[in-house]
């Protein structure tokens, strides 16, 4: 900025408010800081066009039915039609007729109309009872619950049982796989409330 003088500084500064477009300490220091924001936003005025453009096409794409995606996509890869973002949104917005004859044409090339004319899924499922699923194997009964509720209500029941203290009880080797009888576990278990009883009872 050292190499510019003050008639250029002062043209720069036509429009600020106060002693920045008359002052020139002042303006050349709101001239510096405005073309650093100058030019940053050269960049940003591109992205924020292009966002403008693209919400333009999806808005009037949407009134025929189809996404701004969808569009894109068959615009680029399916159709031969080379327009871009701009001439596309200046046409949505000036001339209506010529955006949908452009529709119509990708539409047609893309085969994106055979697509539009498709019913949905939804409308394409059709009602099946529970009986006729479980048959045709749409889907398979669900017996987990049932096995568990099984084995909680059945108490166990052990087919063999053994001595409680084969340790003490045992005479022999072959007393420790002999069978505990009903008999012996009530006089096991008479004997045992006997032992717990005090002087009083």
């Amino acid at each position: 900025m050292a190499n510019w003088n003050r008639k250029k500084v002062f043209n720069l500064a036509k429009g600020f408010k106060g002693k920045r477009k008359n002052c020139y300490g002042v303006a050349v220091r709101a001239v510096h800081r405005a073309a650093q924001f100058a030019y940053r936003d050269r960049k940003v005025k591109k992205r924020v066009m292009r966002r403008e453009w693209i919400s333009t096409i999806n808005s009037a794409v949407k009134e025929h039915g189809l996404t701004y995606s969808k569009f894109a996509f068959a615009l680029q890869k399916k159709s031969n039609i080379e327009l871009d973002r701009k001439i596309l949104a200046t046409l949505a917005q000036t001339e209506p007729l010529s955006f949908k004859s452009v529709f119509d044409e990708v539409k047609l090339q893309s085969g994106v109309a055979e697509i539009m004319r498709r019913k949905p899924l939804v409308a394409q499922m059709t009602g099946v009872s529970y009986p006729e699923a479980l048959t045709k194997g749409y889907i398979v009964e669900n017996t987990l619950g049932s096995d568990l509720a099984k084995i909680i209500r059945t108490e166990p029941k052990a087919d063999i049982v053994g001595l409680r203290f084969p340790e003490r009880d045992a005479k022999t080797d072959a007393d420790f796989m002999r069978l505990s009888y009903i008999e012996e576990d009530e006089a096991f278990l008479a004997d045992e409330a006997r032992k717990s009883l005090t002087v009083k009872e």
